[in-house]
């Protein structure tokens, strides 16, 4: 092994090992294998025995998939990420994972090869699937049961009825619902559809879908009879297909369009129907989570790279540097790495229905939360304020608590209103410890509340504000709430402030889960 593959091993092979992350290094523009740690080899598509010394393309089953990234990344010498990669296990079951890969930098930082690192995300891929596969087995049910429901009006002696189930059935269905005769002319709507298309009359006409500002996702304008409906009636179904919506407020909605026409004996087209779904909320999820990921990233990576850049600063031993200062900026650097790793497994595990593992003990409420005052309150001067009792004691995991309560207090000084106050009031009541956390400021919409709590999501004001944010910090504290045994509520209303309130039983083991 040559001496600069050495040197590259002995300088990063010990944050490797740490690291919980699957991780290994490559070196050369033929990324070449210089090490792995015990994650990385653990993980179902790689070979057992010793990877080292051998292209990462023939390591992995599928690696095909990430060669172009990793070409791309030694190339550009920046990092980059490929999500929802498919690998090829040996025995056949299927593995998915996102790629993470950044430069490699010896100590005179000169690119000598890469660092990869692989996350399983097999579970997140097949839970998409199977609600794809559930989506798709409720829209051909939906429309079996419309085509079943419009023909029954042939028969007349239950039309009268058959249009009275028929409606019932289209006014229960979120999905919106158009079905168009054989003139074009308009049969039926149901609310769902008129709601989505911004449409105020109860019988809207072909003239009222004309007039709707329908676009493709590039930009350019969709007609909607001309290329909806003409396809319909000439037998072109489609299934799925995104359009954009441009509402008269200046909303816009992403709609998800279907259509698929009734014929009769004959094969004349008799019925047009045409189905649409609401997904804007869906996509918007999907934005802030690539933000929040892409935050994630950056801070990830601007640790590390402040401990690589103090290590060769040692290495070097350069005059007028303190190796003891350069040490601490490193073991700060990988504990702030350790942490967000930390609040990304939590989340993880929480995600998965497995709960916080908590290590119980006697803990003082009140003595944790002034711990996370005086931290908040040297950056935010005297604004964190204490209320309540002088002491509460109970059976907690003080460290959780500390991580919540911080959570809690910080996203208030940040989003609440500018100078005021953020007040944290702890009270005692009979076998609960409750604490509150108020600020000042505009209310959280009620629409943004109702899913505050979930990873990921932050609210519109929040992004808007430019605020960064890795979406995740709620949903540790509901997490953390419910291992305890005790729940997180939010009241947020214009006059009265927002207040988040942490209830929490005083003892915590009766409700932990076995093992």
């Amino acid at each position: 092994m040559p001496d600069a593959d050495v040197d590259l091993i002995h300088r990063y092979r010990p944050a490797v090992e740490r690291s919980p992350l699957p991780t290994l290094l490559t070196v050369t523009g033929e990324h070449i294998v210089l090490y792995a740690n015990a994650a990385f080899c653990g993980l179902p598509v790689v070979p057992s025995g010793a990877p080292a010394g051998v292209r990462f393309a023939s390591l992995i089953h599928g690696a095909e998939a990430v060669a172009a990234l990793l070409d791309r990344v030694f190339r550009d010498g920046v990092t980059d990420v490929a999500a929802d990669v498919a690998f090829a296990c040996p025995e056949g079951r299927a593995f998915h994972g996102t790629a993470i890969v950044a430069p490699l930098l010896d100590e005179r930082a000169r690119l000598r090869g890469l660092v990869v690192q692989i996350l399983d995300t097999t579970e997140q891929v097949t839970a998409r699937a199977r609600k794809a596969q559930a989506a798709w087995d409720l829209q051909e049910a939906n429309e079996k049961l419309i085509v079943a429901g419009i023909r029954e009006q042939e028969l007349a002696e239950r039309a009268n009825q058959s249009a009275a189930e028929l409606r019932a059935l289209l006014d229960a269905m979120s999905q919106g619902v158009t079905v168009f005769g054989a003139t074009r002319e308009v049969v039926l709507v149901n609310p769902a559809g008129r709601a989505m298309l911004g449409l105020s009359s109860e019988s809207p006409t072909l003239d009222d879908y004309r007039r709707c500002d329908f676009r493709y996702l590039g930009g350019a304008r969709l007609d909607f009879e001309q290329d909806v409906l003409s396809r319909i009636v000439q037998d072109e179904p489609f299934v799925e297909e995104e359009a954009l919506l441009h509402l008269p407020d200046g909303a816009v909605r992403h709609l998800v369009l279907s259509g698929g026409a009734v014929r009769d004996a004959r094969g004349q087209v008799t019925l047009a129907m045409a189905l649409y779904r609401d997904v804007t909320q869906v996509r918007e999820l999907e934005q802030v989570r690539e933000q929040c990921m892409s935050f994630i990233t950056h801070d990830l990576r601007g640790s590390m790279t402040a401990a690589m850049y103090a290590a060769e600063v040692i290495g070097m031993d350069r005059a007028g540097y303190d190796p003891q200062v350069l040490a601490g900026r490193i073991v700060r650097s990988l504990t702030r790495m350790d942490e967000m790793i930390r609040t990304l497994l939590d989340v993880q595990r929480i995600r998965a229905g497995h709960g916080l593992p908590l290590l119980l003990g006697a803990c003082d409420l009140v003595a944790t939360a002034r711990e996370v005052i005086d931290d908040l309150a040297s950056f935010h001067d005297q604004r964190p304020v204490l209320r309540g009792e002088a002491r509460v004691d109970g059976i907690w995991s003080q460290g959780e608590l500390r991580r919540a309560i911080w959570n809690l207090a910080s996203n208030a000084l940040k989003y609440g209103a500018t100078g005021a106050p953020v007040v944290i009031t702890i009270e005692k009541t009979p076998g609960h410890a409750v604490v509150a956390v108020h600020n000042e400021g505009p209310p959280i919409p009620a629409e943004d509340q109702a899913r505050l709590f979930a990873p990921f999501v932050r609210t519109r004001a929040a992004m808007a504000g430019g605020q960064r944010g890795w979406g995740l910090g709620l949903t540790f504290v509901r997490g953390c709430a419910e291992a305890h045994g005790g729940r997180v509520t939010l009241v947020s209303e214009a006059e009265r402030g927002t207040t988040f309130t942490l209830e929490l039983p005083l003892d915590a083991r009766p409700h932990q889960r076995p093992g």
